[in-house]
């Protein structure tokens, strides 16, 4: 009788931790896709920085899929566009800006994306050059 019960525990328990690894590995689980997939989501905030025209502010939203390959971006309904990762280093992610059909803005620059506890840190590279540089702090949109 017990080791029919203990064989049963042992067996409810592998299913358990099983099931958990694939909600986490097709982003089923929303704990476990936040664990090892840290910046999917959806996020938003301002970056700021100093243009040759002075200081300057963007209120930014920012949605990285679930693989972290890409997403999208946006600072207005008319400067948008998809997001696409080029490389990752230092701890960063480092997604190209392009625009989406009929923007007015000019595209090319460069989000720099990197967890900072439970929110995410965007230091933007513009296209510009350095003088136009922006950054700040993103807290994730949570799903209503």
């Amino acid at each position: 009788m017990r080791l029919a019960f203990l064989v049963l525990a042992v067996a409810l328990v592998g299913a358990a931790v099983a099931g958990t690894a694939g909600a986490a590995r097709s982003g089923l689980d929303g704990i476990a896709l936040r664990q090892t997939e840290p910046l999917a989501g959806t996020w938003t905030g301002e970056i700021t920085g100093q243009s040759s025209g002075g200081p300057r502010s963007d209120r930014i939203v920012i949605v990285v899929n679930a693989s972290e390959t890409g997403g999208s971006w946006s600072l207005s309904s008319t400067c948008h566009g998809p997001l696409t990762l080029d490389s990752i280093s230092s701890g960063y992610h480092h997604y190209l800006r392009r625009l989406s059909p009929g923007a007015t803005c000019a595209g090319g620059d460069v989000d720099c994306l990197k967890p900072a506890g439970a929110s995410l840190y965007d230091a933007v590279t513009s296209h510009l050059g350095s003088s136009y540089d922006l950054s700040g702090t993103l807290r994730r949109v949570l799903p209503r």
